[in-house]
């Protein structure tokens, strides 16, 4: 089961992000926000073994949300989880204003 998750930035920035995938297709699609210098958040397929592309301008030049480039790490602040992917609710670049200000708040579940 995925779900759609917003991510928002108090300078206004404000994005829907899907994490994961549907029953029908999670073995061949199933996304996670990463963050790629071009585009700003994008929903990569992680279900794809190798090395992961933004879908927008294929950089290999990307990184998840919740490495430690992108993202101040926390304990026990998990919102985003899918298989191995995981990160925090809050404390992340936001790429509108560069700022450690990005939040993601769960929207909705999908199956």
């Amino acid at each position: 089961m995925g779900s759609l998750s917003m991510a928002k930035c108090p300078c206004g920035f404000s994005q829907k992000v899907k994490v994961g995938g549907t029953m029908r297709d999670f073995l061949k699609y199933s996304t996670f926000p990463f963050y790629c210098s071009s585009c700003g958040v994008v929903d990569v397929n992680v279900a794809t073994e190798g090395v992961h592309e933004c879908p927008k301008c294929q950089s290999q030049d990307i990184i998840q949300y919740g490495d430690d480039r992108v993202s101040i790490p926390t304990q026990f602040n998990q919102s985003l989880q899918w298989g191995n992917y995981n990160c925090g609710q809050k404390d992340h670049l936001c790429p509108s204003c560069k700022q450690q200000t990005l939040s993601f708040n769960l929207y909705m579940m999908i199956d």
